[in-house]
Formats: C-alpha cells, sequence, structure tokens
C-alpha cells in the first residue's frame, strides 16, 4: 500500500509498504479523506507540537473517514462494509483517569498521527474497532473529517458551561474557532464576537452568526482588549474560547474576560509557553479551562449533523488527491485561497 510520511519539516513522501492486518479487537479500514489539521502543521513546520518531537520519517493525521474493509477476532461481523468516522484517541481503558469516564485524560493515550501511533495519510489503517462510528448515508465523506474537531469544539462549549443570553469571545477563527461557533449556533440569545487576523475568516463567521467580527490590525493588545470588551458589551465575554494558540490571543483571552467568566484554552502556542496576567485572572476570579481533545462527543455529533443540525461539509474548502499531498500542504501552511479545511482524497494518486 501507499503511504504519505512526514520525512522532515516542510518535506513529505510518498512509500511503499505492506498492507496491515487486523488483529483481535481491530478492524481494517480503506482510507478515503483526511483532514489537515492545525497540529499536523505544526509538525510540518516545526517537526514538533508542545513536547511531542518527530525523530524521523512518520505518517501523521488524524481527522479521517474510510470504509471498514476487514474485522479481526471478537469484532462484529456487520462492521465490515461500512462508512465510518475514526476516534483518533487510544486510551488505555484500565488507569484511574479511564475509569473515571476521563479517557481523554489517559496518561498513556495513544493518538493517531502522533509517535508511536502512525497516522492517517495511507491507504489502509488499522485501528481498535469500538473506536470507529458508523456515518449514516446523510452524512458524507468530508462532513465526517470536519467531526473530528467539531468534537473538540462540543466538549470545550460543555467544560465553558455556555449557557443561552451569555456574552461570548472567541479569538481566532480557524477550524476550532469555526466549530465552536457552529456548536454555539445550537444556543439561543448568545451575542457572539469573533476575532482574527484574516478577513475571509471574519465575513465566514458573520455568515455564521457572529453579532460582531473583529481585526486586530496593528492596535496594541491593551487596546486590542478594550475593542473587544466594547463590542461584546457589558463587562466583558462571560465565555471566552482561545482557539489560536497566539501570544496575542493568549494574553488577551483574560484581559477581555467578564468577572468569574470561564475561559477555555484549546489552542496550541508555537513555544508551547502561555503568558497572560495572573493578577487579571486572579482578581476577576476565572475559570481556565484547558481544553484535551474530545470526550464521548464524536456520536453526538455525527447525530447533529445527520439531523441538519450542523453542517461540516461546509467547513471543507479545499479538497486535493494524494498525489498533490505537498501542494495541499503548502496551501494551509500559506493561507492561500481562503482556505480553512482542506481535504484529502487518499483513493487519488
Amino acid at each position: 500500500m501507499k503511504r504519505i510520511v512526514l520525512a522532515s519539516p516542510g518535506r513529505l513522501m510518498v512509500q511503499e509498504v505492506e498492507r496491515p492486518v487486523p488483529g483481535p479487537g481491530e478492524a481494517l479500514v480503506r482510507v478515503r479523506e483526511v483532514g489537515i489539521c492545525g497540529s499536523d502543521m505544526h509538525l510540518y513546520r516545526d517537526g514538533r507540537i508542545g513536547d511531542i518531537v518527530l525523530t524521523g520519517p512518520f505518517v501523521i493525521g488524524h481527522e479521517c473517514t474510510g470504509v471498514v474493509a476487514e474485522v479481526g477476532e471478537g469484532v462484529a461481523a456487520d462492521l465490515a462494509g461500512r462508512r465510518v468516522a475514526v476516534e483518533p484517541a487510544i486510551p488505555c481503558g484500565g488507569c484511574a483517569w479511564c475509569l473515571a469516564g476521563m479517557q481523554n485524560l489517559c496518561p498513556t493515550i495513544g493518538f493517531l498521527g502522533l509517535p508511536e501511533t502512525p497516522g492517517a495519510f495511507r491507504e489502509w489503517l488499522v485501528h481498535p474497532a469500538y473506536l470507529l462510528e458508523p456515518l449514516p448515508d446523510s452524512v458524507s465523506d468530508e462532513a465526517g473529517v470536519v467531526l473530528e474537531p467539531l468534537a473538540i469544539a462540543m466538549h470545550a462549549v460543555k467544560l465553558a458551561k455556555v449557557r443561552p443570553g451569555q456574552r461570548v469571545a472567541i479569538l481566532g477563527t480557524g477550524v476550532l474557532g469555526t466549530c465552536i461557533l457552529a456548536v454555539l449556533g445550537l444556543y439561543r440569545a448568545l451575542r457572539i464576537v469573533c476575532v482574527d487576523l484574516l478577513a475571509d475568516r471574519l465575513e465566514r463567521a458573520t455568515r455564521m452568526g457572529a453579532d460582531v467580527a473583529l481585526e486586530p490590525g496593528d492596535d496594541p493588545d491593551e487596546e486590542v482588549a478594550r475593542r473587544i470588551r466594547d463590542a461584546v458589551g457589558g463587562e466583558g465575554a462571560e465565555v471566552v474560547f482561545e482557539c489560536a494558540g497566539a501570544a496575542q490571543t493568549l494574553w488577551s483571552m483574560c484581559e477581555v474576560a467578564a468577572p468569574a467568566a470561564h475561559v477555555a484554552v484549546i489552542g496550541s502556542s508555537h513555544d508551547d509557553r502561555v503568558i497572560f496576567s495572573s493578577g487579571t485572572a486572579r482578581r476577576k476570579g476565572l475559570t481556565l479551562r484547558f481544553v484535551r481533545r474530545s470526550l464521548h462527543t464524536l456520536g453526538a455529533c455525527i447525530e447533529l449533523a445527520a439531523q441538519g443540525a450542523v453542517t461540516p461539509a461546509d467547513l471543507v474548502t479545499h479538497t486535493f488527491g494524494a498525489g498533490q499531498i505537498e501542494e495541499a500542504f503548502r496551501t494551509v501552511d500559506g493561507y492561500q485561497g481562503g482556505v480553512l479545511k482542506a481535504v484529502v482524497d487518499m483513493e487519488r494518486w
């Protein structure tokens, strides 16, 4: 089979390897679509994300859909032939956190596309069968790819305890920020301010229901924070979603928050550091929640998509064949052509 490996930062290559065989409890999936995620871009640009460092050629990618071709021992035979979305996190199932229902915090969790678990940019994938979610006919492969970041967004919204009528700031309207906005569309009477550097993303946010779309420009951080507070009204945002991982947004997240607000930190910092005013956070009595992937929300997102309550395929702006993988990553890296979510068709070489 063919697989695409990140040989070194900025360098992708195609390899031929043997097709894997599913073991007990596993299924063999013919991969159809793979999304390019922000974490993939950290690895592509820097060869690392946080304290995870690539030490050699590695298959990345974790947002994917496919068709089950074969199942291993102990797996229901009727799973074969089903289109599925893939839950990329593989918890141990036996630690204190897993047993308490917090599988996303498992200290030994494996994750598709992060060492030591090869990712989805390959023709065939073996994965635990219980982490495969069948897709109804009404949910396309492209929509299925976006379900993974949508599940993270739903988990973040739950952690932030959003209530109807609140004032909300979304700092960064890339894929995760836009997914947050999509989930918030299920709530009534929110006042939502979205902040981003890219005009096309702010225009999309406005179409999706944001009350204010704000571009910070070259203003000092203090002035940007004041503009956001003024835009959201009151004493600031009662809920803040930091979705960019940029120094400016990580600093601003507490500055734009109202007293007693919930701040959900989703973005990954380039240098693995978060700097904000501890004095501001303390005086306001803020609750900061660092969002670790998703937790039992993929199935719920599939149901919402099947009902038409959310339309994840709308976030897909670019589709490439597997043979165009270098062009795909360059497009995302350079924010070219209004790209939001780029998807790679692994059946087109």
